[in-house]
């Protein structure tokens, strides 16, 4: 195929078996990938942004034998286009979620490595683009930028595979005095490469010097290889910052059954330091003030889920002072955490921690998967139980809320009548409730309870429940993130929204809805 145009675009099968596609330019292998592609009939179209390619004659050939017919007839639905197919509908998708960010094809997971840079924000995560199933053979780096860490604009892949493999999760950073000697202010990358043949995990670098656009491999990858060590293949999701105290750099690196600390001056030499068990893969690790106080911090270590813990660290070991605690709570339909791998924006202009995590929903019928949840920003706060990690939506959701209805000491008929006619979505619910007795409240959509809070769990009884309600997702934030519950709903729910309360409480002190814009409109 002579290549004229930007994207390939390529039929895909649900049930059609999984192969392994290469592309070849002058007998040289460009691109390896796995994909269902459509041996009968089409269930959707995915593609490849071929435009490295222009000019050129590749060859695409697939696993299974191309002298047969149906090989044959379904390579030749291949073809080239400057649009995706379907980009006449993309984004206005029935179960497309309008203001949490999701890939415009294929399947998306871990957050990797978000950061501000150049007066953008670049959000990073695992893609895979051929399918709506996980595949960690075939994981690139997805991409996309914002101005407000709302409303995204994906790129092309920032990494694809290449000779070590997979670009497994990762962190980003900012080399701002030229320490790897990839160019002052160097946007880079550190992520794992995943061997599918071996199994190895190993430790690597890109870097960008024309503002994110394009990633250079380090030709002394990997920097890190400490499977032989650990005597595990488990060492991957390297988090990695540059601490001032000490002036050197820190990786904090998943290892078989906790979180290393390894340091570093150069970013390519590293010595290992200390190791904490407990927790599980895709650490973050960062300083908060206590009540915002900038005199007193601690800091805060997390794996994959949301459980974490607060210590201290003097560069090289992690001290915890607290038991393991959560953030966040809420299963997903398959009985998982919903929030899963999460991480938070470094080089921030105005301060302040603010994260994305991986939303674990199942988005039927649609040619993507998966969503990242909506930005929260993180507070440390002193409780009557001690110190407490708080997330509540990031201030910018204002930009999305519509003109809004509100009303005060209503009935509970009132306001479950006022939350019926909001319709199913996507909305902001405030509610300010007083529950008496030993009473409790919960919220439902279709039927389906998605949480309760009952008055012994109230400061005198008082509360704020705020949900945000999109396709497939439900993020509920009690008392400003004292709890934080995300839910997945079932794509089929077209339900009503309605709250239910014990009989002491007779009245909803405050009601606020608003309808949601959509982050996909210009």
């Amino acid at each position: 195929m002579h290549i004229t145009r930007r994207y390939l675009n390529v039929p895909v099968g649900r049930t059609s078996e999984m192969r392994l596609f290469q592309i070849v330019v002058d007998g040289v292998q460009q691109r390896q990938f796995a994909m269902q592609l459509a041996e009968s009939s089409i269930d959707y179209w995915i593609f490849v942004d071929v435009s490295e390619f222009k000019g050129q004659t590749i060859t695409i050939s697939g696993s299974s034998d191309p002298r047969s017919p149906s090989a044959r007839a379904s390579l030749n639905r291949i073809y080239q286009a400057d649009k995706i197919e379907g980009a006449s509908s993309l984004y206005k998708e029935r179960n497309r979620p309008q203001f949490h960010f999701t890939v415009k094809r294929g399947w998306s997971n871990d957050v990797n490595g978000p950061i501000f840079y150049q007066g953008q924000y670049h959000l990073f995560w695992q893609a895979f683009p051929f399918g709506i199933k996980w595949d960690t053979d075939f994981m690139y780096w997805g991409h996309a930028v914002s101005k407000d860490m709302i409303h995204w604009q994906e790129l092309a892949p920032a990494l694809m595979n290449d000779r070590l493999g997979s670009p497994w999760s990762g962190t980003s950073l900012v080399d701002h005095k030229n320490d790897g000697v990839w160019g002052k202010k160097a946007l880079v990358l550190v992520y794992t490469a995943f061997d599918r043949i071996s199994h190895k995990q190993v430790q690597c670098i890109a870097f960008s010097t024309d503002n994110g656009a394009h990633f250079s491999r380090y030709v002394g990858n990997p920097i890190l290889d400490s499977n032989r060590k650990v005597g595990s293949n488990d060492t991957r999701d390297p988090k990695v910052f540059w601490y001032e105290p000490t002036r050197h750099w820190v990786m904090v690196l998943f290892e078989k059954d906790g979180m290393s600390f390894y340091t570093s001056t150069d970013l390519k030499t590293w010595t290992w330091k200390s190791h904490v068990k407990g927790l599980h893969e895709c650490p973050d690790f960062f300083e908060l003030a206590i009540d915002g106080d900038p005199n007193r911090k601690r800091w805060i270590l997390h794996g994959g889920s949301s459980s974490y813990f607060i210590g201290s660290f003097d560069g090289e070991r992690f001290t915890a002072e607290s038991p393991e605690l959560r953030y966040a709570e809420g299963k997903n339909l398959h009985g998982n955490d919903t929030l899963y791998a999460a991480e938070s924006f470094v080089e921030m202009p105005h301060g302040g921690r603010v994260q994305m995590a991986w939303g674990r929903v199942e988005l039927q019928g649609m040619p993507f998967n998966q969503m990242i949840l909506f930005p929260t920003e993180l507070k440390l706060k002193s409780t009557k139980d001690g110190l407490t990690l708080r997330a509540t939506p990031i201030d910018e959701i204002d930009r999305l809320r519509e003109k809004g209805r509100s009303w005060f000491t209503q009935s509970v008929e009132r306001v479950n009548h006022e939350l019926r006619s909001a319709g199913s979505g996507p909305l902001d619910v405030r509610l300010q409730v007083t529950l008496r007795g030993e009473d409790k409240l919960t919220l439902r959509y279709d039927g389906v309870p998605l949480s309760t809070i009952q008055a012994a769990d109230l400061e005198n009884g008082s509360g704020l429940m705020e949900l945000l309600l999109d396709n497939s997702i439900a993020e509920i934030f009690v008392n400003q993130g004292a709890r934080y519950i995300v839910k997945e709903i079932h794509t089929t729910a077209r339900g009503r929204l309605e709250c239910i309360v014990g009989p002491n409480t007779a009245s909803i002190d405050h009601l606020e809805i608003y309808r949601m814009k959509s982050i996909w409109k210009p």
